[in-house]
């Protein structure tokens, strides 16, 4: 079959273009996603003979979606990878339209995955270890330093309180970077008084993806850090309104997401960890508290997962309920008299 360009952009449907922005404001995708999540969801239209201006979630159904998947394996100049990355970006725009209410029943992208033999091994996300996680903490709460003369040195980067700040919030709440950056100092609140020690109950009100709102419990920690950092900015800044950023760039601008990213991987470097992206700050905070033993479901309501499913991944590589098994094995018990019986050191 000869060569048939894509549908323009522009010619595309309403509800097409609110996905793309969606995307750019609560995905926080890179340019280059953007351009390969809309060839993706064009090419459907295009192998479907769906009008472009009349596509809407409901346009596809299962069988045609899967007749439109096959007929693109079946095109050579369609590779695997291009179509692995058009389901990706359905799925996207699925996800994007029961949000949104534009739908309430979509395709299942898994079982056409599965049924055009296009399933793609699991790539398990980036996290910080307990011991890399207090290293970014140690280099967030410290001035950097002149590598000349030992000397503190300024940043227009770095600011101790804020940087330590921003860590916890994003590592220990698993807040996503859109969240992080939206957040305003009228998002904390104090709820109500603990009449036993006269303590406030603070909570973060977030508004993540699809404005849906969650409410997060403050830790003492976290409540006194954001002191520390709200005490420094009035200093320099004078008292912030409750509709200021909670967190400001040293200029006293709100962050975007490109002097976000710039700071953790100014951070990363300094702390002499390898460059991580914000989110695995966010699956740092799914991954240590399944290790704690928090149920999965307490933990998908903290990170505002859509399904449990996502959740189920944290408990997989924190070991979840694998964890003290092996110490129940009647052959590790073996292993311990064996190890019991001979020691090296006192010549046993």
């Amino acid at each position: 079959m000869a060569y048939r360009e894509l549908p323009p952009t522009e010619e595309m449907s309403d509800v097409f273009h609110e996905w793309l922005a969606w995307l750019l404001l609560y995905e926080e995708k890179p340019p280059h996603t953007l351009r390969a999540y809309s060839q993706g969801v064009r090419r459907v239209v295009l192998f479907s003979g769906l009008s472009p201006a009349a596509f809407q979630a409901d346009s596809l159904e299962q069988a045609t979606l899967t007749d439109t998947v096959r007929a693109m394996r079946a095109e050579s100049d369609v590779s695997k990878a291009s179509i692995n990355l058009t389901l990706a970006a359905l799925k996207s725009f699925f996800d994007f339209c029961v949000a949104e209410r534009h739908a309430t029943e979509v395709p299942d992208i898994a079982r056409i995955r599965k049924l055009a033999k296009l399933d793609v091994p699991q790539v398990d996300p980036e996290y910080y270890r307990p011991t890399e996680i207090s290293d970014l903490y140690e280099e967030a709460r410290s001035w950097p330093v002149s590598q000349d003369n030992g000397s503190r040195r300024g940043s227009r980067v770095r600011w101790p309180t804020r940087d330590l700040a921003m860590c916890s919030f994003l590592a220990v709440l698993g807040l996503r970077s859109a969240e992080i950056l939206s957040a305003d100092v009228g998002w904390i609140t104090r709820e109500r008084l603990v009449d036993a020690d006269d303590r406030a109950t603070w909570m973060l009100h977030v508004v993540g993806k699809g404005r849906r709102i969650r409410r997060l419990p403050l830790s003492d920690e976290l409540v006194e850090v954001n002191d520390r950092w709200q005490a420094e900015r009035a200093e320099r800044f004078g008292p912030s309104e409750a509709a200021a950023p909670l967190f400001v760039t040293n200029s006293g601008d709100r962050f975007t997401y490109q002097r976000l990213r710039y700071w953790l991987k100014l951070l990363n470097r300094e702390a002499g960890l390898r460059d991580r992206s914000l989110h695995s700050l966010r699956h740092t905070a799914g991954v240590q508290l399944a290790a704690d033993g928090v149920p999965m479901n307490v933990i998908q309501s903290l990170l505002g997962h859509a399904t449990i499913t996502t959740t189920g991944i944290y408990t997989e590589l924190a070991g979840g309920q694998l964890v003290g098994v092996l110490e129940q094995s009647g052959a590790n018990t073996l292993l311990a008299e064996a190890l019991a019986a001979h020691n090296p050191l006192d010549g046993s």
